[in-house]
């Protein structure tokens, strides 16, 4: 049981949020050359994607699938 718990930590939304999107939308941020007011193109990205992360979550689903 602890290797699915283990699985199920891995492939959580929170994790793709945060390791996949967060370092996608910096350098997204960084190849259009965006002007942040505070931090780093990876603070902001982390930012991103770790709140797109939670909402998936909490939703259950990320936001361009509905939830049935």
């Amino acid at each position: 049981m602890q290797i699915f718990n283990f699985v199920k930590v891995l492939f959580s939304p929170i994790v793709f949020g945060l390791g996949f999107i967060g370092p996608l939308s910096a350098e997204i941020i960084t190849a259009l050359e965006i002007a942040l007011p505070i931090g780093t193109p990876l603070y902001w990205g982390l930012l991103i994607g770790g709140l797109l992360g939670l909402m998936a979550q909490v939703r259950g689903s990320w936001i361009w699938v509905k939830p049935s």
